[in-house]
């Protein structure tokens, strides 16, 4: 099993992290005739294409899963990752297959030219798995850089971060806001987002990794996730994949 990378977390960093997150690569005023709510599972390992996507089918939904090539097949520190089979599996039943790079490299570490080379290998490899060419990408760890989100590929009409916010008015497509479902009072923080989303007509996009009776420190409870899509039924959200999602923007 690999080991779990944490990114860089000194003053430095933390301070070029702020600056990239609050730079708008990609502007966008959204609104929406409704809230919605994405489900969407990075890296991601099987039990996400298991378990995670009966929760969702039982639904009538469908989630966004961003896959690392590398990983496939791979056991991590979120248990073994997706096969070709669960890609194909996946969509068929209409869910969105993302892109998460190939090697999962920190993007705000390396140099632009290798991330992008790397985003192309990730989408040859999806592809020869049975995927369309991804529309929607998420940065591993949420770390990106100005200079890759300035040249991220035009065929990605969305890319994903990990700081929490709802997708609503002035956005950046090249850095969506997420709210986390694992860690400590996360599930508190994104029922709270949903609340002012409904009142908002915004869209929330929440990510995790295993779906597991027992998840990892980033995994989520099939309870969890079923609880949580039932909430937002009542609170009138739509649930969709992420490039579904943006197709709903209104003029």
């Amino acid at each position: 099993m690999t080991v779990a990378y944490a990114p860089r977390r000194d003053i430095v960093s933390k301070v070029r992290r702020r600056m990239t997150q609050h730079y708008a690569a990609r502007a966008a005023s959204l609104s929406f005739a409704q809230p919605i709510l994405s489900i969407t599972f990075d890296d991601f390992p099987a039990s996400a294409a298991d378990a995670g996507a009966r929760v969702l089918e039982r639904h009538g939904a469908r989630g966004a899963y961003y896959a690392a090539s590398g990983m496939a097949g791979v056991a991590g520190p979120c248990g073994v990752g997706y096969t070709a089979a669960d890609i194909a599996r996946l969509v068929a039943a209409g869910h969105e297959i993302g892109c998460h790079t190939s090697a999962h490299a920190d993007c705000a570490r390396q140099d632009v030219f290798t991330t992008l080379e790397d985003l192309a290998r990730n989408r040859d490899a999806l592809q020869a798995m049975g995927a369309p060419s991804p529309r929607s990408h998420a940065f591993p760890y949420g770390e990106t850089s100005k200079i890759l989100k300035d040249n991220l590929p035009p065929r990605f009409a969305t890319a994903r971060g990990i700081l929490p916010g709802l997708n609503v008015g002035r956005t950046d497509l090249a850095q969506l806001r997420a709210y986390p479902l694992f860690g400590e009072g996360a599930m508190k923080r994104v029922y709270a987002a949903l609340k002012t989303a409904a009142k908002r007509k915004a869209w929330v996009i929440g990510f995790t990794h295993d779906v597991s009776d027992t998840p990892s420190a980033w995994g989520t409870t099939a309870g969890d996730l079923n609880a949580l899509l039932t909430e937002a039924r009542k609170l009138g959200f739509v649930i969709l994949p992420v490039s579904a999602a943006l197709a709903r923007r209104l003029p």
